[in-house]
């Protein structure tokens, strides 16, 4: 495993450190079964898993109560592809892949529009597991809030900025780009 990533909220660290702690059955990535939300209880309402049989089916497994408020929706059972514009599968694409090819973590700053009416500028944390059962990835995130910058009139979810990120060397290393 790489160097530990400077992080931007204490929830991020927190949530690293669970799941570097985790068994990894195959020296890099925990597997889904020792997975137990019960040891990181406050963070999950602000977690969700994607469940990846490849790209074009990732699909919200879970979605955090405080997560769904933010969005203004539950996710949960949903194809994440149905959800983005068009000019956005590319991107989702480009962050997604090497989570589960290198396999990586991620760290990016999001700027969101809430569904709350504020305007949140925070961290999102994505961590991958194994599935052995079913052969499938799962990506976890963590998106915490580093400050509340504003307040906005509308009641839609909006990612308005993602900034330049860092991929995290989990023991496989990182992609190039």
């Amino acid at each position: 495993m790489g160097a530990i990533p400077h992080f931007g909220t204490d929830e991020s660290l927190q949530f690293f450190d669970y799941w570097r702690a985790l068994p990894k059955d195959d020296g890099i990535v925990p597997d889904r079964r020792h997975f137990d939300p019960l040891a990181i209880r406050r963070l999950m309402p602000m977690m969700v898993m994607i469940e990846y049989g490849d790209l074009e089916s990732a699909t919200f497994r879970f979605a955090g109560t405080k997560l769904t408020e933010v969005l203004g929706f539950d996710p949960t059972k949903k194809k994440y592809l149905d959800l983005l514009e068009q000019d956005a599968v590319g991107s989702f694409i480009a962050a997604s892949e090497p989570m589960i090819t290198v396999p990586c973590g991620g760290r990016f700053p999001i700027t969101i529009q809430a569904a709350t009416g504020y305007t949140l500028k925070c961290e999102a944390l994505d961590l991958p597991l194994f599935n052995g059962t079913t052969g499938t990835w799962i990506v976890m995130a963590l998106m915490s809030v580093r400050e509340v910058s504003g307040l906005h009139g509308g009641d839609e979810f909006r990612i308005l900025e993602i900034g330049k990120g860092e991929w995290i060397d989990i023991g496989a290393g990182v992609p190039k780009t």
